[in-house]
């Protein structure tokens, strides 16, 4: 029959540690759960002795049994109490329960001695215990305690309604069921070797973890800040002062894979500067991880100088530097868009002032030839000149105003074109052979340059009537060619034009050549090849 009793009491042993563990890990951290842990150890030592005592061979083993079982049983009162005032102080102060620990300290005080006075038990061996004096002084206290810790939680959320009644019901419950058995086992209703009290209170700690899942003994930290940070968007990962990583959110296993190492993070950040601040407060790096863009913020706690955990915060902030890109080349569009209008304005002012003055000396000397028909062949050979350059001059600034403009065009066949058209004074003709892309862009400038560089030429030294413009787009190169039926020459003398069409050819990997005759007029041929410009 020991036995069977020694089980009863292991069962409530089982559930007193199972509560014991539950508040350890879920409960608030505050002196309210320590206070009932004491509680629940308190129990557990009566509750081993019990079994102690069940399996005695002689008094002295019983002996033992007594000393380490009514440790508990002496001050479970006021432990009870102590929790009581704890639980529903709202964080005031309590003095008033420091005599009670006095009280139960001389209880024990009498077990310790009771072979010089018999006061708290008068029989003590492995047949019998009879009960002394002090141990019923004992059991009234201890009764009286639990009244009071009863009476303070009911006050509290019955009467003042400032804390929830159901909880404050479970807690009450799970000193009164074990109380009502203690009663059963003074008054010898239980069999004489079973003292059901301890097993009572292993068994209503299933009330506490009710009070604890439920209610707000529960630590609302532990159980939400991981639920928390599973859901924000950005990277949570904690570490122990090991190097050990304790919690990671999902945001954070996507940013930098599934091994959960420490180090493997500063493998893949690869910042010398970062790494070499594991030990600052505070540290922080911008990196590029599979093609995001991470900010990652490293926060160290200190416990005095030693470092006891590390928080990372590991942010994307790749639309961020996708808005600052952005924004970049807005900001570089707009002051081009600026840029070319303040050249469209110059360009027309330009053409409104200079040209007006290249026409009206252009029609002074039409009026002069027709006013003194009998002038000097020299004087009309000079007024001739005048005329000529002046014709030439105001295609020369319509070319000008045009590539002032040049940035606005698409392409070598819309600028050469726009340049074509700009010509007056003689037929201009343009020839486009091939289709045009953009592997031809990079060519653009030069071409320009040069065809208006032609023409040019060709209105002040050829005395032509008629120009031609070739553009040949060929898979491996494009060719441009420039004709005037002018007078030609036996000679060519590069001057600053020609030898400036040579140069920005020949920096763009292209060839020119210049061909005439006496009575052949001129031609310049552009070959610029393709090559790796595709």
């Amino acid at each position: 029959m020991n036995i069977l009793y020694a089980f009863f009491h292991i069962l409530s042993l089982v559930g007193m540690t199972t509560s014991i563990v539950w508040l350890a890990f879920r409960a608030k951290k505050d002196k309210v759960k320590y206070i009932f842990m004491m509680c629940q150890t308190l129990i557990m030592m009566w509750s081993a002795s019990k079994i102690i005592e069940l399996m005695a061979a002689d008094s002295t083993q019983m002996y033992m049994s007594y000393l380490f079982g009514n440790i508990g049983v002496c001050f479970i009162g006021a432990a009870w109490v102590h929790f009581a005032l704890l639980y529903r102080s709202s964080g005031k102060k309590i003095f008033w329960h420091h005599p009670l620990y006095v009280v139960a300290a001389l209880n024990y005080t009498a077990v310790v001695t009771n072979p010089l006075h018999h006061l708290y038990y008068t029989e003590l061996s492995a047949e019998a215990v009879e009960h002394g004096p002090v141990f019923y002084e004992n059991v009234t206290f201890t009764y009286i305690c639990i009244i009071i810790g009863i009476a303070v939680i009911y006050h509290k959320s019955f009467v003042e309604k400032r804390f929830s009644r159901w909880q404050a019901v479970l807690v009450a419950m799970s000193v009164i069921f074990p109380t009502i058995l203690n009663i059963f086992f003074i008054s010898g209703i239980c069999p004489e070797r079973f003292d059901p009290t301890p097993f009572g209170f292993g068994m209503t700690s299933i009330f506490i973890l009710l009070a604890v899942y439920k209610y707000d003994f529960l630590d609302v930290n532990y159980m939400t800040f991981p639920k928390i940070f599973q859901d924000v968007p950005g990277g949570i990962i904690i570490v122990d002062r090991f190097g050990t990583v304790t919690f990671i959110n999902e945001t954070a296993r996507k940013y930098l894979g599934e091994d959960s190492r420490i180090e493997h993070m500063y493998e893949l950040i690869d910042d010398e500067n970062f790494s070499m601040g594991r030990n600052d407060g505070f540290s922080e790096v911008e990196v590029t991880l599979d093609g995001r863009m991470l900010n990652i913020r490293r926060y160290n706690h200190y416990d005095g100088s030693t470092i006891v955990a590390s928080a990372f915060i590991i942010t994307d902030i790749s639309k961020y530097h996708e808005l600052i890109e952005k924004t970049r080349k807005l900001n570089v569009a707009n002051e081009e868009i600026a840029v070319e209008k303040e050249r469209n304005r110059i360009a027309q002012e330009v053409h409104d002032t200079a040209g007006h003055t290249l026409t009206m000396i252009n029609s002074a000397v039409k009026i002069i030839k027709i006013k003194y028909p009998d002038l000097p062949d020299e004087a009309r050979e000079y007024i001739d000149k005048i005329g000529t350059e002046a014709t030439a001059g105001i295609t020369t600034l319509r070319m000008a105003v045009n590539n002032m403009k040049r940035q606005s065009y698409t392409g070598i066949t819309d600028g050469i074109s726009e340049l074509a058209r700009s010509v007056k004074e003689v037929e201009c003709d343009l020839c486009i052979q091939g289709e045009e892309t953009d592997r031809y862009l990079f060519c653009l400038a030069a071409v320009y340059d040069s065809c208006r560089e032609a023409i040019t030429n060709s209105l002040r030294y050829s005395g032509a009537d008629r120009i031609d413009i070739v553009v040949k787009f060929l898979d491996i190169s494009l060719e441009v060619y420039v004709f005037d039926n002018g007078c030609g020459c036996s000679e060519i003398h590069e001057g600053n034009g020609l030898s400036g069409t040579e140069k920005r050819i020949r920096e763009i990997g292209g060839e020119v050549s210049f061909l005439s005759s006496e009575g052949n007029g001129f031609t310049t041929a552009i070959k610029i090849p393709l090559g790796e410009k595709v």
